[in-house]
């Protein structure tokens, strides 16, 4: 056997240990990609999630089933109804603050949720207050007020938006997003009353 052919030979294994140790560096790059891709598709999917409806109720805010239950209820005195038509979401009123969300964790962590006698969470919040609904411009009164003159069939002299004879009234006095909408205006006034609404006695 020649020198050359046994420096031939000497020299393979070396090759060879060359290349297995570049394919041992590129396993846990590999690793590391395939871990970062899987976990940003996760949190992707965790975030698409935590915006829909069923997420509120689905870990720990076990009080909000009757409010999930009545976004997809299809019930049409309920406000949310509309919002879930227009394609509205728990987030798009409801924007979540860190402070809000801190609390509710221990409130879930002590299991003492504030409820209502009726079944509904008392969060202590002004909801359905007019500053509230105009909130990052989802509704505007003066287009609202405009669209409501000759409320059923009267003559546009009385408009339920503007006509308060003097009442403070805000807009979760007559509708109701997780409950049935009551028409106020029915106390003095003998309308027919929209679907799914209640008169008022109060």
């Amino acid at each position: 056997m020649t020198e050359e052919n046994e420096g031939q030979r000497t020299a393979a294994p070396a090759d060879a240990d060359h290349a297995s140790k570049r394919k041992n560096k590129k396993k846990p790059a590999i690793v590391a990609g395939t871990v970062a891709v899987v976990l940003v598709l996760a949190g992707a999917g965790f975030w698409v999630w935590h915006e829909q409806p069923s997420f509120c109720n689905a870990i720990c805010h076990s009080p909000m089933d009757n409010y999930v239950e009545s976004y997809s209820s299809g019930d049409a005195g309920m406000l949310v109804t509309q919002h879930a038509e227009a394609g509205k979401n728990c987030l798009d009123c409801h924007n979540p603050v860190i402070t809000e969300q801190l609390t509710e964790v221990c409130t879930w962590v002590a299991d003492d949720y504030p409820m209502t006698d009726d079944g509904m969470l008392n969060t202590g919040k002004e909801i359905a207050t007019e500053e509230f609904c105009t909130n990052d411009g989802c509704h505007n009164m003066s287009d609202v007020v405009n669209a409501t003159w000759g409320f059923e069939g009267n003559d546009a002299k009385y408009n339920p938006h503007s006509s308060h004879q003097d009442n403070q009234l805000e807009c979760g006095d007559c509708h109701k997003s997780h409950e049935t909408s009551t028409l106020y205006c029915a106390k003095c006034h003998d309308l027919n009353l929209p679907e799914g609404w209640e008169a008022t006695n109060e």
